[in-house]
């Protein structure tokens, strides 16, 4: 590989929020963006940085925030640490993280259809619940058989070892400078972690990759990828409708969906990746795991999967909720969306109550709420007339803004077209910030 580019890093900074909080260097990316000259300063840097193979050890630290990953958490299995970097090294890791994701997808190291996390360009999780949802679809309808299991790594991120991602650099024939600048990088990295008032000392991460910085995702997929794919000939996916033969086993990071025609092959493969995830000395949570299985189109209990002894729970005892879509043993999305119809109204009355003026209001309902219920709308089959149900609560929240600004977009009522959703938010978005506001909602 060639010394980085100052077009790289340009385009890196151009990219980076500017709102992203310093990490140790008290340097945000604002300084790059507005300071040209001390970009092409920090350029000169990271090519001696490049040509040297070595990483300064001010880059070599984090500073920890534990945050949690579920309503009330308590335990420290709970909780996720992300970690404040320098921003100097993500910056220099950014480009080399495009670099690798290149030579990866020109070499057709990565099979998108299995692994979509982590990889630029790809609308992966989309694509990857759109692809599960149809064949349980085609499976139900058809009165076909279909085994699912949803597995989940348990600590994917802190638990995966340093040498398992070197071992995957190196059987994928990632060229040597790239392979020495992330051994590097991780040969004595430290980190602390803050919580509340309390910090803890320092101490060496000898396992796991580092949450936040700009590499770690590419680096997780790929050695995620090798791993599902060393799996993939125990058993063959399912067929759909179409003719197309689908791969057993798709991942998004560190979310695993096994899927077969039948529960013997779908015992090979969780025999399959249980061996090479113990090889890699982590371990999957059966707590979090879920399974299904579709005989002639209907769910049965009677077939039980087991991880390390330890029995996977079925889709009728608890629903699992996968990259945002809930799957129940009704197959149907019926509950969901009327979840998500009762999530809406309760949004709407609580900025109605907050008692916050009315602009502020207008801006959580067009940034918060609004956001909120475009995935829902994506994922599952909402009828037509869900929707217009939808389109009028959330335009009608905006209507306590009338009297402060009246919204009257053509001479007369009788020539105004229907407002498409979201349309009276981005009017009123608009409206807020060319006046002020003169008195607060009630």
């Amino acid at each position: 590989m060639s010394e980085l580019q100052l077009k790289e890093v340009r385009e890196v900074v151009r990219k980076a929020r500017a709102s992203s909080a310093p990490g140790p260097s008290g340097t945000s990316y604002k300084v790059y963006k507005y300071c040209p000259k001390l970009l092409l300063r920090l350029w000169y840097i990271l090519r001696v940085f490049w040509r040297r193979g070595r990483i300064p050890d001010q880059w070599r630290v984090a500073e920890g925030v534990w945050i949690p990953k579920e309503e009330n958490s308590t335990q420290l299995d709970q909780f996720r640490i992300i970690s404040l970097l320098c921003v100097e090294a993500k910056v220099f890791f950014s480009a080399v993280s495009k670099r690798l994701c290149t030579y990866l997808a020109e070499n057709n190291y990565i099979d998108t259809s299995v692994q979509k996390g982590g990889i630029s360009g790809m609308p992966g999780c989309l694509e990857h619940t759109g692809v599960v949802t149809q064949l349980i679809r085609e499976a139900r309808e058809n009165k076909g058989n279909l085994s699912v299991l949803w597995l989940d790594l348990e600590n994917a991120f802190g638990s995966i070892p340093h040498k398992l991602v070197q071992f995957t650099l190196t059987k994928h024939h990632v060229p040597s400078r790239c392979r020495d600048l992330i051994a590097d990088y991780y040969s004595n990295f430290r980190m602390r972690v803050s919580s509340g008032e309390i910090t803890s000392s320092w101490h060496n991460v000898e396992i796991g990759i580092i949450t936040g910085c700009t590499i770690s995702v590419t680096l997780f997929s790929l050695a995620m990828n090798m791993l599902t794919k060393s799996a993939e000939p125990e058993c063959r996916g399912p067929r759909t409708n179409s003719g197309q033969r689908q791969p057993p086993i798709r991942a998004f990071m560190d979310d695993l969906t096994v899927m077969t025609e039948s529960v013997p092959g779908c015992r090979w493969i969780l025999k399959g990746l249980e061996e090479l995830v113990e090889w890699a000395r982590m371990r999957f949570k059966p707590a979090k795991s879920r399974s299904m299985v579709l005989r002639k189109g209907k769910v049965v209990d009677k077939f039980r999967f087991n991880i390390a002894d330890t029995a996977i729970p079925s889709i009728s005892e608890k629903p699992v909720k996968s990259l945002g879509k809930v799957f129940d043993c009704s197959l149907r999305d019926t509950t969901s969306i009327q979840s998500t119809c009762t999530e809406l109204d309760g949004w709407l009355k609580s900025v109605d109550k907050s008692g916050l003026p009315g602009k502020f209001k207008a801006w959580v309902y067009q940034h918060g709420i609004l956001p909120r219920i475009l995935w829902p709308l994506l994922v599952y089959a909402v009828p037509i007339s869900t929707v217009e149900t939808l389109e009028r609560r959330a335009d009608s929240a905006p209507l306590l803004l009338y009297p402060l600004y009246p919204l009257r977009l053509y001479p007369t009522p009788h020539c105004q077209p229907p407002l498409q959703p979201g349309a009276v938010a981005a009017v009123v978005s608009v409206r807020v910030q060319q006046q002020p506001l003169q008195q607060t909602c009630p």
